[in-house]
């Protein structure tokens, strides 16, 4: 299944309000996503139709805008680039839960950007929906080569100064058509996963807010199709 663009555009649009600064974001866009009932472990990683890009922004100081994108196939022609994100599912309701964990995305010289998730999980129209907060966010030179390089083309910067490490983020995600909300396992279910990352603590957002937007623009892109 193929996330409509103007859903993707549209999640990247709803942090705009929620942050102080915005130093870079990325998207993702048919990650495979599993969820291990007996364990409660929800994963959304690289799969062969996966596509997406981390893009540094323009009023990030130390180095000029760029964008890393991963293409769709990617994952299928590089044995570094990738993109992981494991949450443990916890306080199980019909409609709610909560969801921790940890974010990576590999590079194709396998430099990372690396996070911790914190959120609440949610039911939105045909999907699962999850809002979260990103903590411990490093861009980790591991190649000292200074870039974030993308598996497909583009690259950017990975110095971030005089914003100093570890910065913070939000980040919102939708599993589209898991059958059940958490009451079993399932496998291969496509993801969109949007985040933005920022230098200072964000700003309260309005409850919900982000994930409103999103909503919108998934029902509108599936009116369209």
């Amino acid at each position: 299944m193929t996330i409509p663009a103007p859903t993707a555009l549209l999640a990247a649009a709803a942090f705009a309000s929620a942050a102080s600064a915005q130093i870079a974001t990325f998207t993702f866009s048919d990650l495979d996503g599993s969820f291990d009932q007996p364990s409660s472990t929800f994963t959304a990683q690289a799969g062969t139709s996966t596509s997406g890009d981390v893009t540094r922004l323009m009023n990030a100081l130390s180095g000029p805008p760029g964008s890393a994108q991963f293409d769709t196939g990617f994952a299928a022609l590089t044995t570094l680039a990738d993109v992981q994100i494991d949450l443990a599912v916890a306080s199980a309701t019909a409609t709610s839960a909560t969801g921790n964990g940890s974010l990576t995305i590999t590079d194709h010289t396998g430099d990372t950007l690396t996070a911790d998730i914190s959120g609440n999980f949610s039911i939105l129209g045909p999907a699962i929906a999850f809002d979260g907060a990103l903590t411990n966010v490093f861009f980790n030179d591991l190649t000292s080569d200074g870039q974030f390089d993308g598996p497909s083309t583009g690259s950017f910067s990975s110095n971030f100064a005089p914003f100093l490490e570890p910065y913070e983020g939000t980040i919102i995600q939708l599993t589209f058509n898991p059958g059940a909300f958490f009451a079993q396992s399932f496998n291969n279910i496509p993801v969109l996963a949007s985040g933005l990352i920022v230098p200072d603590p964000l700003l309260p957002p309005a409850p919900g807010g982000a994930l409103a937007i999103l909503g919108a623009g998934l029902i509108a892109a599936r009116r369209r199709r």
